[in-house]
Protein backbone atom coordinates (compact mmCIF):
# COMPACT_ATOMS: atom_id res chain seq x y z
CA UNK A 1 0.00 0.00 0.00
CA UNK A 2 2.73 2.44 1.03
CA UNK A 3 4.89 1.47 -1.95
CA UNK A 4 1.97 1.98 -4.32
CA UNK A 5 1.44 5.44 -2.89
CA UNK A 6 5.11 6.29 -3.25
CA UNK A 7 5.12 5.03 -6.82
CA UNK A 8 2.16 7.25 -7.63
CA UNK A 9 3.98 10.31 -6.22
CA UNK A 10 7.33 9.50 -7.80
CA UNK A 11 7.32 6.69 -10.39
CA UNK A 12 9.97 3.95 -10.03
CA UNK A 13 12.93 3.74 -12.39
CA UNK A 14 11.34 0.90 -14.39
CA UNK A 15 8.56 3.28 -15.41
CA UNK A 16 10.99 5.62 -17.17
CA UNK A 17 10.71 5.17 -20.96
CA UNK A 18 13.60 3.05 -22.23
CA UNK A 19 14.32 2.21 -25.88
CA UNK A 20 14.78 -1.42 -26.84
CA UNK A 21 18.23 -2.58 -25.76
CA UNK A 22 20.61 -5.54 -25.84
CA UNK A 23 20.96 -7.91 -22.88
CA UNK A 24 23.95 -7.15 -20.63
CA UNK A 25 25.37 -4.38 -22.83
CA UNK A 26 22.21 -2.30 -22.94
CA UNK A 27 22.48 0.51 -25.49
CA UNK A 28 26.27 0.43 -25.84
CA UNK A 29 26.19 -1.44 -29.20
CA UNK A 30 23.83 1.16 -30.69
CA UNK A 31 25.89 4.03 -29.30
CA UNK A 32 29.07 2.47 -30.67
CA UNK A 33 27.60 1.89 -34.12
CA UNK A 34 25.55 5.06 -34.61
CA UNK A 35 26.88 7.61 -32.13
CA UNK A 36 25.07 9.39 -29.33
CA UNK A 37 23.10 11.98 -31.30
CA UNK A 38 21.25 9.60 -33.67
CA UNK A 39 20.35 7.30 -30.77
CA UNK A 40 19.04 10.21 -28.69
CA UNK A 41 17.07 11.74 -31.56
CA UNK A 42 15.41 8.41 -32.35
CA UNK A 43 14.52 7.85 -28.70
CA UNK A 44 13.19 11.38 -28.38
CA UNK A 45 10.74 10.89 -31.24
CA UNK A 46 9.27 7.88 -29.46
CA UNK A 47 9.65 8.71 -25.77
CA UNK A 48 9.69 12.50 -25.49
CA UNK A 49 11.79 14.75 -23.25
CA UNK A 50 12.93 12.25 -20.62
CA UNK A 51 14.06 8.68 -21.13
CA UNK A 52 16.70 6.21 -20.05
CA UNK A 53 19.60 4.66 -21.89
CA UNK A 54 21.29 1.66 -20.31
CA UNK A 55 25.07 1.66 -20.47
CA UNK A 56 26.34 -1.61 -19.01
CA UNK A 57 25.01 -1.79 -15.45
CA UNK A 58 24.30 1.94 -15.23
CA UNK A 59 21.41 4.12 -16.35
CA UNK A 60 21.98 7.28 -18.36
CA UNK A 61 18.93 9.55 -18.06
CA UNK A 62 18.49 11.92 -20.98
CA UNK A 63 16.79 15.22 -20.09
CA UNK A 64 15.76 17.40 -23.03
CA UNK A 65 13.37 19.91 -21.44
CA UNK A 66 14.67 23.13 -19.84
CA UNK A 67 12.63 22.42 -16.69
CA UNK A 68 14.59 19.22 -16.03
CA UNK A 69 17.89 20.87 -16.91
CA UNK A 70 17.04 23.64 -14.47
CA UNK A 71 16.71 21.00 -11.75
CA UNK A 72 20.12 19.56 -12.65
CA UNK A 73 22.05 22.82 -12.91
CA UNK A 74 20.20 25.11 -10.49
CA UNK A 75 17.45 24.08 -8.12
CA UNK A 76 18.80 20.63 -7.19
CA UNK A 77 22.42 21.10 -8.15
CA UNK A 78 23.83 19.52 -4.97
CA UNK A 79 22.41 16.15 -6.02
CA UNK A 80 24.67 16.10 -9.08
CA UNK A 81 28.43 16.16 -9.54
CA UNK A 82 31.26 15.95 -12.07
CA UNK A 83 32.78 12.62 -11.15
CA UNK A 84 33.02 9.65 -13.53
CA UNK A 85 31.17 11.55 -16.25
CA UNK A 86 34.15 13.89 -16.68
CA UNK A 87 36.93 11.28 -16.53
CA UNK A 88 37.53 11.48 -20.28
CA UNK A 89 37.96 15.26 -20.13
CA UNK A 90 40.28 14.85 -17.12
CA UNK A 91 42.63 12.97 -19.40
CA UNK A 92 43.13 16.30 -21.21
CA UNK A 93 42.93 18.95 -18.50
CA UNK A 94 43.34 17.12 -15.19
CA UNK A 95 41.56 18.61 -12.18
CA UNK A 96 41.22 22.13 -13.53
CA UNK A 97 38.28 24.44 -12.99
CA UNK A 98 36.18 22.59 -15.58
CA UNK A 99 36.37 19.17 -13.91
CA UNK A 100 37.10 19.73 -10.20
CA UNK A 101 34.53 19.74 -7.43
CA UNK A 102 33.96 20.86 -3.87
CA UNK A 103 36.48 23.04 -2.08
CA UNK A 104 39.11 22.56 -4.79
CA UNK A 105 36.73 23.97 -7.40
CA UNK A 106 35.71 26.86 -5.13
CA UNK A 107 39.36 27.79 -4.58
CA UNK A 108 40.12 27.60 -8.29
CA UNK A 109 37.09 29.73 -9.09
CA UNK A 110 38.08 32.37 -6.52
CA UNK A 111 41.55 32.61 -8.02
CA UNK A 112 40.32 32.90 -11.61
CA UNK A 113 37.20 35.02 -11.16
CA UNK A 114 38.92 38.46 -11.05
CA UNK A 115 40.44 37.79 -14.47
CA UNK A 116 37.00 37.12 -15.97
CA UNK A 117 34.72 39.77 -14.54
CA UNK A 118 33.32 42.18 -17.13
CA UNK A 119 35.76 44.97 -16.36
CA UNK A 120 38.84 42.77 -16.56
CA UNK A 121 37.67 41.18 -19.80
CA UNK A 122 36.86 44.56 -21.37
CA UNK A 123 40.40 45.69 -20.58
CA UNK A 124 41.71 42.87 -22.79
CA UNK A 125 39.94 44.15 -25.91
CA UNK A 126 43.00 46.04 -27.08
CA UNK A 127 45.13 42.88 -27.12
CA UNK A 128 42.37 40.99 -28.91
CA UNK A 129 42.07 43.58 -31.67
CA UNK A 130 45.85 44.03 -32.06
CA UNK A 131 46.33 40.32 -32.66
CA UNK A 132 43.34 40.23 -35.00
CA UNK A 133 44.79 43.14 -37.00
CA UNK A 134 48.03 41.22 -37.37
CA UNK A 135 46.18 38.14 -38.60
CA UNK A 136 44.06 40.13 -41.05
CA UNK A 137 47.15 41.85 -42.44
CA UNK A 138 48.51 38.36 -43.12
CA UNK A 139 45.23 37.35 -44.79
CA UNK A 140 45.35 40.44 -46.98
CA UNK A 141 48.81 39.43 -48.23
CA UNK A 142 47.82 35.83 -48.85
CA UNK A 143 44.25 35.91 -50.13
CA UNK A 144 42.62 37.72 -53.06
CA UNK A 145 39.06 37.73 -54.42
CA UNK A 146 38.28 34.23 -55.63
CA UNK A 147 40.78 32.50 -53.31
CA UNK A 148 39.57 29.80 -50.94
CA UNK A 149 40.81 28.81 -47.49
CA UNK A 150 39.73 26.92 -44.38
CA UNK A 151 38.56 29.66 -42.04
CA UNK A 152 38.37 27.25 -39.08
CA UNK A 153 42.08 26.42 -39.11
CA UNK A 154 42.93 30.12 -39.46
CA UNK A 155 40.67 31.06 -36.56
CA UNK A 156 42.09 28.27 -34.43
CA UNK A 157 45.53 29.84 -34.68
CA UNK A 158 44.22 33.34 -33.96
CA UNK A 159 42.22 32.18 -30.93
CA UNK A 160 45.28 30.41 -29.55
CA UNK A 161 47.39 33.55 -29.92
CA UNK A 162 44.70 35.62 -28.19
CA UNK A 163 44.55 33.21 -25.24
CA UNK A 164 48.34 33.30 -24.98
CA UNK A 165 48.66 37.07 -24.82
CA UNK A 166 45.53 37.92 -22.85
CA UNK A 167 45.66 35.23 -20.15
CA UNK A 168 49.37 34.33 -20.06
CA UNK A 169 51.13 37.42 -21.51
CA UNK A 170 53.08 35.15 -23.86
CA UNK A 171 53.48 34.95 -27.64
CA UNK A 172 52.38 31.41 -28.52
CA UNK A 173 52.68 31.60 -32.31
CA UNK A 174 55.47 29.03 -32.29
CA UNK A 175 53.22 26.53 -30.51
CA UNK A 176 50.13 26.95 -32.67
CA UNK A 177 50.65 24.18 -35.23
CA UNK A 178 52.03 21.60 -32.81
CA UNK A 179 49.38 22.26 -30.15
CA UNK A 180 46.46 22.29 -32.58
CA UNK A 181 47.51 18.99 -34.13
CA UNK A 182 48.01 17.32 -30.74
CA UNK A 183 44.73 18.65 -29.41
CA UNK A 184 42.85 17.34 -32.45
CA UNK A 185 44.30 13.86 -31.98
CA UNK A 186 43.62 13.91 -28.23
CA UNK A 187 39.99 14.97 -28.70
CA UNK A 188 39.38 12.30 -31.32
CA UNK A 189 40.88 9.55 -29.20
CA UNK A 190 39.27 10.61 -25.91
CA UNK A 191 35.86 10.96 -27.57
CA UNK A 192 36.30 7.59 -29.26
CA UNK A 193 37.05 5.91 -25.95
CA UNK A 194 33.73 7.18 -24.62
CA UNK A 195 31.88 5.34 -27.40
CA UNK A 196 33.70 2.02 -27.04
CA UNK A 197 32.03 -1.03 -25.54
CA UNK A 198 35.31 -2.00 -23.91
CA UNK A 199 37.75 0.68 -22.79
CA UNK A 200 41.26 -0.73 -22.61
CA UNK A 201 43.62 0.83 -20.03
CA UNK A 202 45.63 3.72 -21.41
CA UNK A 203 48.93 1.93 -20.75
CA UNK A 204 48.00 -0.85 -23.17
CA UNK A 205 49.94 -0.26 -26.42
CA UNK A 206 47.00 -0.17 -28.84
CA UNK A 207 47.35 2.17 -31.87
CA UNK A 208 44.73 4.54 -30.44
CA UNK A 209 46.34 4.58 -27.01
CA UNK A 210 49.76 5.26 -28.50
CA UNK A 211 48.41 8.22 -30.47
CA UNK A 212 46.61 9.55 -27.41
CA UNK A 213 49.64 9.20 -25.13
CA UNK A 214 51.84 11.00 -27.65
CA UNK A 215 49.30 13.83 -28.00
CA UNK A 216 48.95 14.16 -24.22
CA UNK A 217 52.76 14.33 -23.85
CA UNK A 218 52.87 17.12 -26.43
CA UNK A 219 50.13 19.10 -24.68
CA UNK A 220 51.87 18.59 -21.33
CA UNK A 221 55.13 19.87 -22.79
CA UNK A 222 53.44 22.97 -24.20
CA UNK A 223 51.61 23.70 -20.96
CA UNK A 224 54.64 23.25 -18.71
CA UNK A 225 56.65 25.37 -21.15
CA UNK A 226 54.11 28.19 -20.77
CA UNK A 227 54.55 28.06 -16.99
CA UNK A 228 58.36 27.80 -17.16
CA UNK A 229 58.69 30.72 -19.59
CA UNK A 230 56.59 32.89 -17.35
CA UNK A 231 58.55 32.01 -14.22
CA UNK A 232 61.79 32.70 -16.06
CA UNK A 233 60.55 36.15 -17.02
CA UNK A 234 60.64 37.18 -13.37
CA UNK A 235 57.85 39.76 -13.00
CA UNK A 236 54.59 37.85 -12.95
CA UNK A 237 52.19 40.69 -13.76
CA UNK A 238 48.46 40.57 -13.10
CA UNK A 239 46.96 38.16 -15.63
CA UNK A 240 45.38 34.74 -15.09
CA UNK A 241 48.66 32.83 -15.11
CA UNK A 242 50.09 35.23 -12.54
CA UNK A 243 47.03 34.70 -10.36
CA UNK A 244 47.70 30.96 -10.19
CA UNK A 245 51.46 31.32 -9.78
CA UNK A 246 50.95 33.82 -6.95
CA UNK A 247 48.17 31.85 -5.26
CA UNK A 248 48.73 30.05 -1.98
CA UNK A 249 46.97 27.03 -0.49
CA UNK A 250 45.43 26.83 2.97
CA UNK A 251 48.89 26.36 4.49
CA UNK A 252 50.39 29.37 2.74
CA UNK A 253 52.39 27.28 0.27
CA UNK A 254 52.35 27.81 -3.52
CA UNK A 255 49.88 25.68 -5.43
CA UNK A 256 51.05 22.25 -6.50
CA UNK A 257 52.75 22.61 -9.93
CA UNK A 258 50.52 19.89 -11.35
CA UNK A 259 47.42 21.81 -10.26
CA UNK A 260 48.73 24.96 -11.94
CA UNK A 261 49.34 22.86 -15.03
CA UNK A 262 45.75 21.61 -14.95
CA UNK A 263 44.38 25.15 -14.77
CA UNK A 264 46.55 26.46 -17.58
CA UNK A 265 45.72 23.43 -19.72
CA UNK A 266 42.01 24.02 -19.15
CA UNK A 267 42.06 27.67 -20.20
CA UNK A 268 44.62 27.19 -22.98
CA UNK A 269 43.02 24.18 -24.64
CA UNK A 270 39.31 24.65 -23.95
CA UNK A 271 39.45 28.43 -24.23
CA UNK A 272 40.88 28.78 -27.70
CA UNK A 273 39.11 25.85 -29.32
CA UNK A 274 35.54 26.73 -28.37
CA UNK A 275 35.91 30.32 -29.64
CA UNK A 276 37.39 29.16 -32.95
CA UNK A 277 34.57 26.63 -33.37
CA UNK A 278 31.91 29.26 -32.64
CA UNK A 279 33.36 31.65 -35.21
CA UNK A 280 33.86 28.92 -37.81
CA UNK A 281 30.18 27.94 -37.61
CA UNK A 282 29.30 31.63 -37.77
CA UNK A 283 31.12 32.00 -41.08
CA UNK A 284 29.44 28.87 -42.40
CA UNK A 285 26.05 30.43 -41.61
CA UNK A 286 27.03 33.84 -43.00
CA UNK A 287 28.40 32.18 -46.11
CA UNK A 288 24.99 30.70 -46.84
CA UNK A 289 22.90 33.74 -45.78
CA UNK A 290 24.02 36.77 -47.81
CA UNK A 291 21.16 38.90 -46.44
CA UNK A 292 22.65 38.55 -42.94
CA UNK A 293 26.09 39.43 -44.30
CA UNK A 294 24.56 42.61 -45.76
CA UNK A 295 23.10 43.66 -42.40
CA UNK A 296 26.31 42.82 -40.60
CA UNK A 297 28.45 44.86 -42.99
CA UNK A 298 26.01 47.76 -42.81
CA UNK A 299 26.45 47.86 -39.03
CA UNK A 300 30.22 47.38 -39.11
CA UNK A 301 30.57 50.20 -41.65
CA UNK A 302 29.32 52.62 -38.99
CA UNK A 303 32.73 52.24 -37.36
CA UNK A 304 34.11 54.08 -40.42
CA UNK A 305 37.13 51.81 -40.56
CA UNK A 306 38.35 52.30 -36.99
CA UNK A 307 39.27 49.40 -34.72
CA UNK A 308 36.27 48.37 -32.58
CA UNK A 309 36.39 48.57 -28.80
CA UNK A 310 34.72 46.78 -25.90
CA UNK A 311 32.31 49.68 -25.65
CA UNK A 312 31.35 49.23 -29.32
CA UNK A 313 30.34 45.63 -28.56
CA UNK A 314 27.71 46.97 -26.14
CA UNK A 315 26.53 49.86 -28.32
CA UNK A 316 27.45 49.97 -32.03
CA UNK A 317 27.90 46.23 -32.71
CA UNK A 318 24.57 45.01 -31.35
CA UNK A 319 23.62 43.08 -34.51
CA UNK A 320 27.14 41.70 -34.90
CA UNK A 321 26.97 40.26 -31.39
CA UNK A 322 23.49 38.88 -32.15
CA UNK A 323 24.91 37.07 -35.20
CA UNK A 324 27.42 35.32 -32.95
CA UNK A 325 24.77 34.48 -30.35
CA UNK A 326 22.46 33.01 -32.98
CA UNK A 327 25.34 30.91 -34.29
CA UNK A 328 25.92 29.67 -30.73
CA UNK A 329 22.26 28.68 -30.65
CA UNK A 330 22.38 26.58 -33.81
CA UNK A 331 25.92 25.24 -33.39
CA UNK A 332 26.93 25.38 -29.71
CA UNK A 333 30.55 24.20 -29.38
CA UNK A 334 29.61 22.63 -26.04
CA UNK A 335 26.71 20.69 -27.49
CA UNK A 336 26.12 18.35 -24.54
CA UNK A 337 26.53 18.24 -20.80
CA UNK A 338 26.34 15.59 -18.15
CA UNK A 339 26.43 14.96 -14.43
CA UNK A 340 26.77 12.05 -12.05
CA UNK A 341 23.88 11.56 -9.65
CA UNK A 342 25.42 11.77 -6.17
CA UNK A 343 22.27 11.81 -4.01
CA UNK A 344 18.85 10.24 -4.38
CA UNK A 345 16.53 12.84 -5.81
CA UNK A 346 13.63 13.48 -8.15
CA UNK A 347 14.14 14.43 -11.79
CA UNK A 348 11.32 15.05 -14.26
CA UNK A 349 8.89 13.37 -11.86
CA UNK A 350 10.96 10.21 -11.34
CA UNK A 351 13.26 9.04 -8.56
CA UNK A 352 16.88 8.75 -9.62
CA UNK A 353 19.73 7.32 -7.60
CA UNK A 354 23.48 7.65 -6.99
CA UNK A 355 25.63 5.66 -9.37
CA UNK A 356 23.67 6.65 -12.46
CA UNK A 357 24.15 9.67 -14.73
CA UNK A 358 22.17 12.37 -16.50
CA UNK A 359 22.74 13.88 -19.92
CA UNK A 360 21.33 17.10 -21.37
CA UNK A 361 21.79 18.43 -24.89
CA UNK A 362 21.83 22.18 -25.55
CA UNK A 363 22.08 21.35 -29.25
CA UNK A 364 18.54 19.94 -29.20
CA UNK A 365 17.10 22.39 -26.68
CA UNK A 366 18.32 25.29 -28.83
CA UNK A 367 16.30 23.89 -31.75
CA UNK A 368 13.11 23.03 -29.86
CA UNK A 369 10.07 24.58 -31.62
CA UNK A 370 8.32 25.00 -28.27
CA UNK A 371 10.81 27.70 -27.37
CA UNK A 372 11.94 29.01 -30.77
CA UNK A 373 9.89 30.12 -33.75
CA UNK A 374 11.11 28.40 -36.93
CA UNK A 375 14.05 27.01 -34.93
CA UNK A 376 16.15 25.79 -37.87
CA UNK A 377 16.27 29.27 -39.40
CA UNK A 378 19.35 31.47 -38.92
CA UNK A 379 17.81 34.67 -37.54
CA UNK A 380 20.11 36.91 -35.45
CA UNK A 381 17.21 39.28 -34.64
CA UNK A 382 16.22 36.77 -31.94
CA UNK A 383 19.05 38.18 -29.84
CA UNK A 384 18.48 41.87 -30.32
CA UNK A 385 17.58 43.77 -27.11
CA UNK A 386 14.18 42.93 -25.70
CA UNK A 387 13.72 39.61 -27.51
CA UNK A 388 14.49 37.14 -24.70
CA UNK A 389 11.73 37.91 -22.20
CA UNK A 390 9.27 35.22 -23.34
CA UNK A 391 11.90 32.48 -23.54
CA UNK A 392 12.49 29.84 -20.88
CA UNK A 393 15.67 30.93 -19.13
CA UNK A 394 17.34 27.59 -19.84
CA UNK A 395 16.21 27.24 -23.45
CA UNK A 396 19.53 28.85 -24.44
CA UNK A 397 22.62 27.66 -22.56
CA UNK A 398 25.70 27.74 -24.82
CA UNK A 399 27.81 28.39 -21.70
CA UNK A 400 25.79 26.13 -19.36
CA UNK A 401 24.05 27.71 -16.35
CA UNK A 402 24.17 27.96 -12.58
CA UNK A 403 27.31 28.04 -10.41
CA UNK A 404 29.22 25.93 -12.95
CA UNK A 405 28.42 28.24 -15.85
CA UNK A 406 31.49 28.74 -18.06
CA UNK A 407 33.68 31.37 -16.44
CA UNK A 408 34.81 32.54 -19.89
CA UNK A 409 31.40 33.49 -21.29
CA UNK A 410 32.06 37.27 -21.31
CA UNK A 411 35.53 36.65 -22.74
CA UNK A 412 34.18 34.52 -25.60
CA UNK A 413 31.40 36.94 -26.53
CA UNK A 414 33.75 39.93 -26.51
CA UNK A 415 36.49 38.18 -28.48
CA UNK A 416 34.06 36.63 -30.96
CA UNK A 417 32.23 39.89 -31.64
CA UNK A 418 35.42 41.90 -32.10
CA UNK A 419 36.99 39.32 -34.42
CA UNK A 420 33.78 38.98 -36.44
CA UNK A 421 33.46 42.74 -36.86
CA UNK A 422 37.09 43.21 -37.88
CA UNK A 423 36.93 40.43 -40.47
CA UNK A 424 33.72 41.96 -41.89
CA UNK A 425 35.50 45.31 -42.22
CA UNK A 426 37.99 43.79 -44.70
CA UNK A 427 36.51 40.58 -46.12
CA UNK A 428 33.29 39.08 -47.33
CA UNK A 429 33.37 35.30 -47.25
CA UNK A 430 30.96 32.93 -48.97
CA UNK A 431 30.84 29.17 -48.55
CA UNK A 432 32.96 27.42 -51.15
CA UNK A 433 31.17 25.11 -53.56
CA UNK A 434 33.79 22.53 -52.55
CA UNK A 435 33.07 22.82 -48.82
CA UNK A 436 32.15 19.62 -46.98
CA UNK A 437 30.16 20.66 -43.94
CA UNK A 438 29.58 18.07 -41.24
CA UNK A 439 29.23 18.22 -37.50
CA UNK A 440 31.59 16.13 -35.42
CA UNK A 441 29.91 15.36 -32.10
CA UNK A 442 32.97 14.82 -29.95
CA UNK A 443 33.62 16.54 -26.62
CA UNK A 444 33.06 19.72 -28.61
CA UNK A 445 31.10 20.07 -31.85
CA UNK A 446 33.77 20.75 -34.45
CA UNK A 447 33.26 21.15 -38.20
CA UNK A 448 34.65 17.76 -39.24
CA UNK A 449 36.24 18.95 -42.50
CA UNK A 450 36.75 22.57 -41.51
CA UNK A 451 34.82 25.41 -43.18
CA UNK A 452 36.12 26.15 -46.67
CA UNK A 453 35.22 29.72 -47.68
CA UNK A 454 35.69 31.83 -50.78
CA UNK A 455 36.82 35.45 -50.72
CA UNK A 456 34.23 37.68 -52.40
CA UNK A 457 34.35 41.31 -53.44
CA UNK A 458 33.09 43.33 -50.47
CA UNK A 459 29.90 45.13 -51.52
Amino acid sequence: MLQALLDRVSPPIDSIPTPTRWPVFGHIPMLTRHGLMPVVEAARQKHGDFFRLVVGKHSLFVALHPDAVEQILLTDKDSYGKRDTYDSIRMLVGDGILTSEGELWRRERRIAQPSFNKGSVAALAGKMTRLTERTLADWTRRYRVGDEFDVYSELLGLAMEIIGETLFSLDLRAQVSESAAAFTVALEQVSGRGNQMLQLPLHWPTPGNLRLRKALRTLDEVTFDIIARRRAAGALGDDLLAAYLNARDENGAPLDPRLVRDEIATFFLAGHETTAIALAWTFYLLGTHPEVWDKLIEEVDRLEGRVPTAEDVQSTLVYTKAVLQESLRLYPPTWSGGRDIVAETELAGHRVYPGDRVLYLPFLMHRDPRFWDDPERFEPARFLPGQAQARHKLAYIPFSAGPRMCIGNHFTLLEGTLVLAMIAQRFRLSLSARARIAQEFQITMRPRHGVLVRVEAKR
